[in-house]
């Protein structure tokens, strides 16, 4: 392995999953999580953990596979291993055409409607908060363009930021807020039905992201330890930070005014707190934690084009898989990458203006979350392989082989099973097979 390219370490891996997951997850889907639990905090909680499952017992699993195998891509890399070179590649055109793209692109939204409040723009439709969502498009992908070094730095920086930020908020809302909303709404009476499956999808949201320092295992220092660390460290930092907010602001405004005010809770509940200029504070550190998210996702993604023109099965592999001398990333991979984020936004802005087009109404996009939820199916594919693996081989011990993938299995599953009661699922998973089945018609066979 060229160690050049090694540049980021176990702290810097570790940020890029925190400080990827912790964005506007926690914030912009807590009122989501408190209606799927039917105004129980409890229950809310409890969600928020069995969520976690999915990324603890997920990140647990997937180590194995990184202490194997470090080679460029990823979840590319893993699925290969575990199924095949074809389905590595599908899982790789998926993430490509489909994940990253509509991920950065809400995000992007979801940081300038933040910025908008700050600025009192609250009109979805008002163009300037597309301009401002485009702006942190193009300054993303020019930071990680020009100096991937600066990058990760501000990796590590947006992480100190949004940790210090959530856990001062999280802490005083526990202190001063009255312990008795919290009590009180943890024993609301709830009725059992696939509406509190839904809940876990606003979880998987919330917990998205964790997959991306897989995708740069060959920049790693000592990937197959400090990967396998982070992979493990990390998931239990971001369910423990989670925890601690969710109980705080479930106790200082009570759950029935987190749902009434939904995404501006925190903006609330700070500017309660701190006053008028803390709350305006704070939404700028909710905006700083939205865009180490994208930061990180964008470090990620404009590697993937190139992982999968490596294996020479990517369209016009030769082209994508060169390594630009002066940037020491692939620029042509980045290219590419931006034009497919900017198609995604474009997407986006049609379900947020619900445009009709030949009868067809965008509105039912959900890009925000039934991407995550199509993801999981290659994350359940791996563990299950894992499993396999291990029944035939006995190469693991009974924990890794077993235990960690059956739990992230459990964990994975109860995603999915709330995914597919989703409206509009059947449409989006129909169009996101066929854009798979376009990937394999588009394979280079061997």
């Amino acid at each position: 392995m060229d160690t050049k390219q090694q540049k980021f370490g176990l702290f810097t891996t570790i940020a890029m999953i925190v400080g990827v997951v912790i964005g506007s997850g926690i914030f912009f889907k807590a009122d989501e999580i408190l209606i799927a639990a039917q105004g129980n905090t409890l229950v809310g909680a409890l969600l928020l953990t069995v969520g976690a499952i999915g990324i603890v017992f997920g990140g647990l699993s997937i180590a194995t596979y990184a202490r194997e195998n470090s080679t460029a891509g990823g979840l590319i890399t893993y699925v290969e291993d575990a199924w095949g070179k074809t389905l590595g590649y599908l899982s790789g055109w998926f993430q490509a055409i489909f994940y990253y793209p509509a991920i950065i692109a809400v995000l992007s939204w979801i940081a300038a409607v933040y910025l908008g409040i700050i600025f009192n723009i609250t009109n979805p439709e008002d163009y300037r908060l597309w301009l401002i969502t485009l702006i942190i498009i193009a300054s993303s992908f020019g930071l990680n363009i020009l100096n991937t070094y600066a990058a990760g730095k501000f990796q590590n920086i947006t992480l100190i930021i949004k940790i210090a930020s959530l856990l001062l908020i999280s802490f005083a809302a526990l202190f001063l807020g009255d312990k008795q909303n919290f009590i009180a709404d943890s024993t609301k009476n709830i009725e059992l039905n696939s509406g509190i499956f839904v809940g876990l999808i606003a979880c998987a949201f919330s917990y998205d992201g964790w997959f991306v320092a897989p995708t740069i295992a060959h920049e790693i220092k000592d990937p197959k330890r400090n990967l396998s660390r982070a992979l493990v460290l990390a998931p239990l930092i971001i369910l423990v930070v989670y925890l601690i907010y969710f109980i705080g602001v479930s106790t200082y405004l009570g759950a029935d005014t987190v749902i009434e005010l939904g995404d501006q809770s925190v903006g609330v509940m700070a500017q309660s707190l701190f006053g008028k200029y803390g709350g305006q504070f704070i939404y700028v550190c909710v905006v700083i934690s939205i865009l180490g998210s994208i930061n990180g996702l964008v470090l990620s993604y404009i590697r993937l084009p190139y992982s999968l023109a490596l294996r020479d099965r990517f369209p016009a592999s030769s082209t994508f898989k060169k390594m630009n001398t002066n940037y020491s990333i692939p620029l042509n991979s980045a290219w590419l990458t931006i034009f497919l984020v900017l198609s995604w936004i474009g997407l986006h802005a049609l379900s947020v203006f619900k445009i009709n087009i030949l009868g067809l109404n965008f509105s039912f996009l959900q890009i925000d979350s039934l991407p995550i939820v199509l993801t999981y199916f290659f994350y359940v594919s791996l563990y299950i392989a894992l499993i396999r693996k291990q029944i035939k081989t006995k190469q693991y011990s009974f924990r890794d082989g077993i235990l960690y993938p059956a739990l992230a299995t459990l964990g994975a599953s109860l995603v999915l099973y709330g995914g597919l009661t989703q409206p509009g699922v059947l449409i989006y998973f129909f169009i996101s097979f066929a854009g798979i089945a376009v990937g394999y018609l588009f394979m280079h066979k061997d």
